[in-house]
């Protein structure tokens, strides 16, 4: 029998791993009794769902019990009626799990990034990932606890790729309290559909900077970049996407669908944001803002077929998707055009159609060949390239069950009829 991805099952697990054992915070399945039993000892424990985000945190301060979920906060007086007001509008899963949580003395937390290229390959450490709210470590002891969470990392991802072999990108979530001891809160798995697992495959100079989202890469991200997009690790369509833009006067617009809001600081732009995105109780990660080239001020992006059959990966479709007026997003696509017409009409300066077909054919069949190297069967992808004004090329993600609807609905239909016909020979 296979093992369960949920918390309390990947915790049980890892407490088999003697050398993981004292580094466990400790993980129990929620109920009356245990949440009472925590919250006698510890005053603060945090309860989260057996599967994905959407964590609540209980604490017992001034003999009111504070509740505070992912965009509300209440204050309860009597212990049972925090109990009921808990199971009646926050538990939305059957099962949930309690941890233990000491604010003042876990001042560090971190994300730690382990990737594989495959079932068969080695793990190593990608990214370390600073949390939010957590304080920054000495120069002089920094070094020394990435080590010791690197370490620590590469146990719980052999531990946990065994009983997972088709999960090849683990993040492990780390704390150190102020006595200098190292705790293992969690292990949340990404498998091949989620884009920060894409990233550790693709990860290079064509792929924007991507990062797991945090208060602490939120800030930095926009500081640097000014324009990011948020979108969820697991998700298609441009759907739950979300661009920040810091504006020239240092204030923040917030642009989702065609819906534009303005904030005057970085602390209200995170939290609007963080109260918008998070009720679909999804892992995102923050991505640079590519400046697309456009045409009549809309963006353009290129979707680019990839399949494989006989010798190998082969490019089988291309088509330009112009984002409708407002959208931050190509894929409410407002036209559909040939890579020749869109060049011509767009605000990119080489209009050397040829040069663009054979680097955007490049540039994705080393992706998809790339790829492949996981091992989990991958017959199609479909790749969003964007290009700039100045004609460089960017892999803004892959898919691996592209929508072909835009080129059926495209007057061109050989390259839809010869996308259909490579598929049905595969099957």
């Amino acid at each position: 029998m296979g093992v369960s991805r949920g918390r309390l099952s990947q915790y049980k697990l890892l407490q088999k791993e003697k050398r993981l054992q004292k580094h466990l915070v400790q993980t129990v399945l929620f109920s009356r009794q245990e949440l009472f039993s925590l919250l006698d000892q510890y005053n603060t424990v945090v309860v989260k769902p057996s599967y994905g985000p959407g964590n609540i945190m209980i604490s017992f301060v001034n003999n009111k019990y504070q509740i505070k979920s992912t965009n509300k906060m209440i204050t309860i007086t009597n212990k049972e009626d925090m109990f009921e007001y808990i199971n009646q509008y926050e538990i939305k899963q059957k099962y949930y799990i309690i941890q233990p949580l000491q604010p003042a003395r876990t001042p560090y937390q971190f994300f730690v990034t382990v990737h594989r290229k495959n079932s068969t390959s080695n793990w190593c450490v990608t990214s370390i990932t600073k949390c939010s709210d957590s304080k920054i470590l000495m120069k002089n002891t920094q070094q020394y606890f990435f080590e010791k969470y690197k370490g620590l990392s590469y146990i719980v991802a052999n531990k946990l790729g065994k009983s997972f072999p088709t999960c090849n990108t683990i993040v492990v979530e780390v704390i150190t309290d102020d006595k200098k001891n190292i705790g293992i809160c969690e292990a949340i798995l990404h498998f091949s559909i989620s884009k920060w697992d894409q990233y550790q495959s693709l990860r290079g100079p064509l792929i924007p900077k991507t990062d797991l989202l945090t208060s602490s890469t939120f800030r930095g991200y926009v500081k640097r970049y000014n324009e990011v997009i948020i979108k969820p690790c697991n998700g298609q369509h441009g759907l739950g996407v979300v661009q920040i833009k810091r504006t020239q006067h240092q204030s923040y617009e917030i642009h989702s669908g065609i819906s534009t809001i303005t904030k005057p600081n970085i602390d209200e732009t995170y939290k609007y944001a963080m109260d918008t995105i998070y009720t679909s109780n999804k892992d995102y990660i923050i991505q640079e803002k590519v400046q697309l080239a456009t045409i009549d001020e809309c963006a353009l992006d290129v979707r680019v077929i990839t399949q494989k059959y006989e010798s190998g990966w082969n490019v089988t479709g291309k088509i330009v998707k112009l984002a409708g007026k407002g959208f931050i997003v190509t894929n409410a696509a407002q036209k559909l055009l040939t890579l020749e017409d869109a060049i011509q009409d767009s605000t990119i300066l080489s209009k050397n159609s040829e040069a663009f077909h054979k680097k955007i054919d490049e540039v994705c069949l080393s992706a998809a060949n790339q790829l492949d190297k996981k091992n989990i069967g991958l017959k199609i992808i479909g790749f969003d390239v964007g290009i700039t004004d100045e004609g460089d090329i960017w892999i803004i993600e892959g898919n691996y069950v592209p929508d072909l609807t835009m080129f059926k609905e495209h007057k061109d239909q050989n390259v839809y009829m010869n996308i259909l016909k490579i598929n049905n020979r595969k099957k």
